[in-house]
């Protein structure tokens, strides 16, 4: 332990004599070390780290599935739900869950909160108590029972102040009067869920929701019974369902999935990704650090020499040697902790919470990424110090102190194969980026079916006590777009429930009027969407042909619908659309008449594809909920307000959310491949920076080697363009190599980005040259210093070198 601490020391005194080297050792390490514990905390908050609850293996989430139909992962029927949970018997209990927006008034201004709806064995099932007050007990799933509510930890401090005695108190939601009767403790969430108020959700065994699909469902295994047991007990549920219901079930199944696996699944590969991607600019900089002491070696030759010829045994050398390395990587891992705590800073603040990370909260640098960068810091001091501390100790003492031994040690190919290397990994990283960048590109590129600039959006979520009768919510609708469209600067107005680019669309059976009733099993499908008139003016969405939703179209008026371009050529290939009758399964009164065809548009995601879809009217059959789209003359930004206000004359209790304009929802929609795009590019101008640094030293360290040489040659009549030519050519050698063996890994490891590209290929051949060519300027770029510096030998004075 002495000798260690005094090796320590003694690499600190030898690191402050060479601070050049040393700036550029730790530089380099500590920009992979840093760049790797900012991803890894990233990694081991959302994949690693398990659920914040007991026992949290035996957590599943259970979603339907359609294989004939192309539906998985689907939302829950509520009376597939009741059977699960009767009939099953592998599970200790079983929730469902309904997250909707939920509207607290009457402390103040009306608040717009994240709400979620679970049944009362939700909480126990997750085996969490509130911290203050109680949970739901079974009573208060049923219908017609008092009102309560169970507030979160933040809403409890920002709307309550913190009031301990805030159980028992009376708030109003949605429209009801609620008795507060939990708080829950801080922190408590699902993975995907960030709720701020629960309430009871009621579901009894109805006609009305047999056909309908929008619960998640929740539950924890027995002791002892694992996921492929549970598999089997719900399917064979879900068949007698099919048997008793096979109008509503005929084809439909079940399945479980380990909660943490379910809630993560979007975000693994990519996230996986970034830390191979961090991984290979850590290599890199290993394998710099191993070239710069590798030359550093060259000069502590006789150092070493008369160490051993004094008695220092080998070990005691490779000692001594490994220590200075030990160093450097610790010194490397304090500054690369300090880049980390930024990095992990910046990366919270690109990611939008309109599209969060799943426990993004928990997103933070804890004790085990200390032990990570520790541990990772250990790794790279064994990397990059090992080889040529071995390399220094196997010459002898007397061989070494000759003057040949030093050119003789110098002539190794091992810092070549590093510099390869680096070139080589550093293609790959940047053969990633390049094919993300052209992807990303063609998806920004892709005409959504709608414009986004002057277009306001915000989301409004009626109250069920005020607004439960379709005709008087369809008025209320209809006033609030008749008072938006008074405020000066507005141009439209119209709304939808489900706004484009965010992820959801609702699905209907349908069939033709001059047909029996469509059998919701086995008829054919559609989008729904449920718009109001001046929706597709406001959103610039052309009509192809027939005429759009109008004022006329009123709720007692006969029932008309819109489709897309998609829906007329899938399902009325060849007729004309305009004047068919179709019955469709949900909200409408049948038969309802196709009066338009619009243009197509991406409405789930941009790199989806548009899909058949049927509107509806607002005004005939209206949602609960609407997002407003609000198309302006001027900044729409500055408009919101006055809509808000608007909105508050026809109704001052409702509460507006998510007010963004269309542009921001735009980008919001591209936000994870924009954020895996400018950090795949960051990591991979790194690994490019890092690699010239490399054939820059290497390349330099040759030239000041071969200072004899290059005057003998200029002595006997060389040029200075020869000798440049020469130089130039050793890194063209190098770059070739790495190039070659780069390209070759990049076709194998690119692969693995299939499914996060658009519309580009892995081996996509242009990406992959232009990168090739980008890496060959860049090494010869860093071969032009040392080539420069080697014309400008003076003969005599090189003749006399050494």
């Amino acid at each position: 332990m002495r000798n260690l601490v005094a090796d320590l020391c003694f690499a600190l005194r030898t690191f402050a004599r060479s601070p050049v080297f040393t700036g550029v050792a730790v530089l380099s390490l500590a920009l992979g070390i840093g760049a790797n514990t900012a991803i890894f905390t990233v990694v081991n908050a959302v994949l690693l780290r398990p659920l914040p609850f007991p026992e949290p293996d035996r957590l599943v989430q259970i979603w339907e599935s359609q294989p004939t139909k192309g539906y998985s992962r689907n939302v829950v029927n509520p009376i597939n739900f009741l059977d699960w949970r009767e009939r099953t018997r592998s599970f200790e209990g079983m929730a469902a869950v309904l997250g909707l927006i939920t509207n607290l008034t009457g402390l103040g201004d009306p608040l717009a909160l994240q709400g979620m709806q679970v049944s009362p064995e939700f909480f126990s099932i997750l085996q969490v108590s509130p911290a203050l007050g109680r949970s739901f007990i079974p009573v208060e799933g049923l219908a017609g029972q008092e009102h309560v509510a169970i507030l979160s930890f933040g809403l409890w401090q920002s709307r309550f102040g913190g009031d301990p005695t805030v159980v028992g108190r009376k708030i109003v939601v949605d429209g009801a009067p609620n008795t507060i009767i939990g708080v829950m403790p801080r922190g408590f969430m699902l993975p995907k869920h960030n709720a701020e108020i629960w309430t009871p959700l009621p579901i009894v065994r109805s006609k009305d929701w047999e056909g309908g699909r929008y619960l998640e469902v929740i539950a924890r295994l027995k002791r002892g019974i694992t996921l492929g047991q549970a598999q089997q007990d719900l399917r064979a549920v879900a068949l007698q369902s099919a048997v008793e219901r096979p109008r509503f079930e005929e084809g439909w199944s079940a399945e479980a999935f380990p909660m943490l696996a379910d809630a993560i699944e979007s975000v693994r590969l990519p996230l996986l990704v970034l830390l191979a991607a961090v991984g290979l600019v850590l290599l890199i900089a290993c394998a710099n650090v191993a070239n710069l002491l590798l030359m550093r070696a060259a000069g502590r030759l006789r150092e070493i020499a008369i160490r051993a010829a004094l008695g220092a045994s080998r070990g005691r050398l490779l000692q001594q040697l490994f220590s200075e390395s030990l160093m450097l990587a610790f010194i490397a891992c304090a500054v690369g902790l300090a880049l980390a705590y930024a990095g992990v800073n910046a990366l919270l603040t690109l990611i939008p919470r309109q599209s969060p990370l799943p426990r993004m909260d928990a997103i933070h640098i804890d004790a085990w990424v200390l032990l990570f960068a520790l541990g990772l810091s250990i790794a790279s001091a064994v990397i990059f110090g090992v080889v040529p501390a071995l390399q220094v100790s196997q010459l002898g003492p007397y061989e070494t102190l000759q003057a040949g031994a030093v050119r003789t040690a110098a002539k190794s190919m091992l810092r070549q194969v590093l510099v390869v290397a680096e070139v080589a990994l550093s293609l790959v990283l940047l053969a990633g980026a390049g094919l993300m960048l052209r992807s990303f590109h063609r998806l920004v590129s892709v005409n959504p079916g709608f414009e986004t600039q002057h277009i306001l959006t915000m989301s409004m979520f009626t109250s069920p006590a005020k607004y439960s009768e379709d005709r008087k919510r369809a008025g209320y609708f209809a006033n609030i777009l008749d008072r938006v469209r008074e405020v000066p600067g507005v141009r439209d107005a119209g709304s939808v429930h489900f706004l484009p680019l965010e992820g959801q669309i609702s699905g209907s059976c349908f069939g033709s009027a001059d047909e029996p009733p469509p059998e919701p099993a086995t008829a054919r499908s559609a989008g729904f969407l449920v718009v109001s008139p001046g929706y597709f003016e406001a959103m610039g969405t052309p009509l192809v042909s027939g005429r759009p939703f109008e004022l006329r179209d009123r709720f007692s008026a006969p029932s008309v619908i819109m489709v897309n371009q998609e829906f007329a050529k899938r399902f009325l290939p060849g007729r004309n659309p305009i004047g068919e009758k179709l019955n469709v399964c949900w909200t409408v009164k049948n038969p309802a008449e196709i009066v338009g065809v619009v243009a197509d548009a991406r409405q789930k995601e941009l790199h989806t594809p548009p899909e058949p879809t049927i509107f509806v009217n607002n005004l005939q059959a209206p949602m609960y909920f609407a997002h407003l789209a609000v198309r302006t003359s001027g900044d729409p930004g500055r408009m919101a307000r006055a809509v808000e206000d608007a909105i508050h004359r026809v109704d001052p209790d409702q509460p507006v959310t998510q007010v963004q304009t269309m542009d921001q929802v735009f980008s919001n929609s591209v936000a994870q491949p924009r954020l895996q795009l400018v950090l795949l590019l960051l990591f991979g101008g790194l690994a490019g920076l890092l690699a010239a640094v490399g054939i820059y030293g290497v390349v330099a360290y040759s030239v000041a080697r071969r200072t004899r040489e290059i005057g003998i040659r200029v002595a006997l009549g060389a040029q200075r363009t020869d000798v440049a030519r020469m130089v130039l050519r050793e890194g063209a050698v190098l770059a070739a190599a790495g190039i070659s063996i780069g390209l070759a890994g990049a076709l194998a490891l690119t692969r693995v980005l299939r499914t996060l590209l658009f519309e580009t290929t892995p081996n996509d051949p242009a990406t992959l040259t232009c990168v090739a060519v980008a890496v060959l300027f860049l090494v010869l770029f860093a071969t032009l210093i040392p080539a420069h510096r080697a014309t400008r030998v003076n003969p005599m004075t090189a003749l006399r070198y050494e």
